[in-house]
């Protein structure tokens, strides 16, 4: 490597670290609690008043009692704590009257400013049959649709939005602690001044026709995994409920200071490049985005004549692949076959293929946008409901199919197809000799939703995720 790669990498690392790294989060806090035990007053909150109630019954809840609002009942809260519209979750406990076929939309709780012109709103949709959470305010609307729906049967609604953390980041969805509905991005809007609970508006006195418990808001996102951990705990007091969360938020923020110290500092990172693979669309924004440190360009040329062992995994992106003569060809091989990871995608990944690096049999698929895929338990999609579908990019990338006696591990799968055809595999994953091989199809790093399966992919062709396991294990 170059006297002058070698301080431009230097600078580009700093920068890219400085990019990856996130605002410190706030200690997780309630900002606004209603447990609805028998009364209609805040538990948290500050000095909130309160308008109605008067006709709401209790009954049999989640978590004590809950606001029976199944033939009629509503309140109004004025006076709420700020909402900080950058970060925050809100969740809540609903069993409700209807299925999912109810022709009406139900509205459940609507944090709203007092000019109309804004607020959050959380309701039945009837168009997407489940629950819905919007996020309004001028000239900007935030909107996430969910999937799956129970009658008369406690369901946890929970939503989380972030304009800070690139793998937190957009308004997302949550129903008994998986993640539900489409991608959505988020603009931070107003704050809202007060919250109505159990109709759409004195117009509008439709019921929520449901029991609803546990409203609290937090003054922070959480992840994935920390709002299955508020899911879990759900029979438990807000005290314990805060505990526990707190206790994932610690462990999550250590494993998550651990890997990227694996990574950015312990870890050596290569950029195969070539005539028809460039990296002119990877620049040191995107990698910072992504949560990667900058690799070193390595061209494809010089793979024969260049210390291969020096790289703990190599990338290789989309773009129409590498064109290897056989000597460097051979030279990848063996980087792989003594120790070494490959991550390849789309062209990369038919690179990995052309080379000998995975054996799968690939097939013209002319997809260009995102397509279903189902994930498998697997390293490298840790952080994902599993088979939860997610949306993934693809720009015409081959479908592949594994031999039966092959030892490649499927680890996404295609949901494409009519009737669906999960035979065919978006990504891969091998072991290669000594060395670790993964590749995508798709283009993982087109999507915020599929971010994490690269980053995961890259570390797991590291070895970094076996250092971790061998580390938790002493």
């Amino acid at each position: 490597m170059s006297s002058l790669w070698q301080a431009l990498s230097g600078m580009l690392l700093i920068c890219t670290i400085a990019a990856a790294d996130t605002p410190a989060r706030p200690e997780l806090e309630v900002v606004f609690h209603l447990p609805f035990d028998g009364s209609i007053e805040a538990a948290s909150g500050g000095h909130v008043t309160i308008t109605g109630g008067e006709d709401i019954r209790f009954v049999e809840g989640k978590i004590g009692q809950a606001a029976d609002l199944r033939a009629s009942g509503s309140v109004e809260y004025h006076n709420l704590p700020a909402l900080d519209m950058q970060s925050g979750t809100i969740e809540f406990w609903i069993n409700s009257t209807h299925d999912g076929r109810h022709m009406e939309d139900r509205f459940y709780l609507q944090f709203l400013r007092d000019d109309g012109q804004g607020g959050i709103e959380a309701k039945f949709y009837h168009v997407e049959c489940s629950i819905q959470a919007t996020i309004w305010g001028e000239a900007v609307t935030n909107r996430r649709y969910g999937w799956g729906w129970a009658q008369g049967a406690w369901q946890h609604i929970a939503f989380t939005w972030d304009t800070a953390d690139p793998e937190l980041a957009g308004l997302k969805l949550y129903r008994n602690g998986v993640e539900s509905g489409y991608p959505c991005s988020y603009k931070p809007v107003a704050p809202p001044d007060f919250l109505r609970v159990g109709y759409k508006s004195a117009a509008e006195p439709i019921s929520a026709s449901a029991l609803i418990d546990e409203v609290v808001v937090y003054n922070r996102a959480l992840f994935r995994e920390q709002i299955k951990t508020l899911y879990e705990a759900g029979e438990q007091p807000l005290e314990q409920r805060l505990i526990a969360v707190r206790e994932r938020i610690s462990a999550d923020e250590a494993r998550k200071s651990y890997l990227t110290d694996q990574l950015f500092n312990h870890t050596r990172f290569g950029f195969i490049h070539g005539r028809y693979q460039s990296m002119a669309n990877w620049s040191e924004k995107v990698f910072a985005t992504l949560g990667l440190p900058v690799p070193e360009p390595i061209d494809e040329t010089e793979l024969a004549t260049t210390d291969m062992g020096q790289y703990d995994v190599l990338l290789v992106g989309g773009g129409g692949g590498l064109r290897l003569d056989e000597a460097n060809a051979e030279a990848l091989r063996q980087y792989v076959r003594s120790g070494g990871g490959y991550v390849g995608i789309c062209g990369g990944a038919i690179s990995a293929a052309s080379c000998g690096l995975i054996e799968a049999e690939r097939y013209n698929f002319g997809a260009r946008g995102p397509v279903w895929g189902i994930p498998r338990e697997h390293p490298i999609t840790e952080g994902y409901d599993i088979p939860q579908k997610i949306l993934f990019p693809h720009a015409s990338g081959p479908l592949f199919v594994i031999h039966e006696d092959s030892d490649e591990v499927p680890v996404v799968l295609f949901d494409v197809g009519n009737p669906p055809l999960p035979t065919f595999v978006n990504a891969i994953a091998r072991q290669y000799g000594e060395g670790r091989v993964a590749v995508f199809s798709g283009h993982p790093e087109g999507s915020a939703e599929t971010h994490r399966l690269l980053r995961n992919a890259i570390m797991w062709a590291a070895g970094i995720v076996a250092i971790e396991e061998q580390a938790t294990a002493r």
